[in-house]
């Protein structure tokens, strides 16, 4: 039986899979033509399954042409939809052909354009902040810890940064991975704006920035699913909880997942008064977001702003609704706004105006 890659320098078989897996944005056309060897210098073996699909979902390539090959090598120029909408960074990644390797049975073993989106990825990370400072209003603002049920008993875990009863109240919901440090500055920053704050940990999470993400930890011990989707709840709970303690509606800021949960919420919440999104999902928010009434503001890095530009122009938005998309580079999810962070400022300025806006 001849293997998998035909002959020695055919690979034909296996781009096309490769391009039906962009189309379709899932690794499963493509999954049998994938090495157990495949790895994406520099980041670890481990991370090479959910690397290359979160690539796949979020990268829109229309077409996969072999230019030349040889045996376990071939050198292909991809297509891109919108390329010029693109950041010149990552059209630096796709504006040469670069080359996909293979093994001796003709499966895929490494593929060179991931490895320089990877490095280019990489490089912005290490030239952000890392974590949350709040320098001197820590001590001006002190947290409470608070708790509290979501629907189905899980224990909600949340720091309550309080200024005035009377003023308006921002539920700050973390991304992935994060638990409620994400916000230690950021929640500051808003008292001193006037905003009394409450950040929650998810059962979506994880450690951060010192702290364990409490809710994610029970969550963890009582065999209760800890996926993204599944925070929805803790939105939920937080939501009319401060509903109910302050008596007003309530304006959720997002994170990455959170953002997107955060608009699917205020669709159908009528205790939500507004939302602020940081780097939502487009394919999870396309649904929910023609039919949202209240005032909302999303946001992203330069990079993620196409994607997430496709689904406003669709939506129609209201005119108390917006996309900003930022004039700098920008970050993944709320840290864009953390102390020091390059082009926070300019963030800053957009969410403030919104804010007044909506009071």
């Amino acid at each position: 039986m001849l293997p998998i890659g035909m002959l020695a320098q055919d690979y034909t078989k296996q781009i096309e899979a490769l391009k039906q897996g962009f189309t379709e944005k899932s690794i499963t056309p493509v999954s049998a033509y994938l090495s157990s060897e495949l790895k994406f210098d520099p980041a670890p073996a481990a991370a090479t399954p959910s690397i290359f699909g979160n690539l796949i979902k979020g990268i829109s390539i229309t077409d996969i042409s072999i230019l030349d090959s040889e045996k376990g090598k071939a050198k292909v120029k991809y297509s891109l939809a919108k390329f010029d909408e693109l950041p010149a960074s990552l059209k630096n990644v796709f504006k040469e052909a670069s080359d996909i390797y293979f093994d001796g049975e003709g499966k895929i073993s490494r593929i060179e354009f991931v490895e320089n989106y990877i490095r280019l990825q990489m490089e912005k990370q290490a030239s952000s902040v890392q974590a949350p400072n709040p320098g001197a209003l820590a001590e001006k603002y002190p947290s409470k810890t608070i708790e509290f049920p979501a629907a189905d008993g899980l224990l909600i875990t949340g720091d309550l940064y309080e200024v005035n009863k009377n003023s308006p109240i921002i539920l700050l919901c973390h991304q992935g991975g994060a638990n409620r440090n994400e916000f230690l500055d950021i929640a500051r920053n808003l008292n001193e704006m006037g905003y009394n704050c409450f950040a929650i940990d998810q059962r979506s999470g994880g450690d951060f920035a010192g702290k364990t993400n409490l809710t994610f930890k029970r969550a963890t011990e009582k065999g209760i699913s800890t996926k993204m989707q599944d925070a929805g709840p803790d939105l939920t709970a937080a939501i009319n909880f401060l509903h109910k303690r302050y008596n007003k509606r309530v304006i959720v800021l997002g994170s990455s997942y959170s953002a997107s949960l955060a608009l699917i919420e205020a669709e159908s919440n009528s205790n939500v008064k507004a939302v602020i999104s940081f780097s939502p999902g487009a394919a999870a928010i396309s649904k929910a977001i023609s039919n949202i009434k209240v005032p909302f503001l999303i946001t992203s890095s330069k990079e993620e702003a196409p994607r997430i530009l496709k689904i406003v122009k669709e939506a129609k938005l209201k005119s108390n609704q917006r996309q900003y998309i930022p004039t700098t580079e920008g970050f993944h999810g709320a840290s864009t706004l953390w102390n020091g962070q390059k082009g926070a400022e300019e963030y800053w300025k957009e969410v403030t105006r919104f804010l007044t806006q909506i009071k």
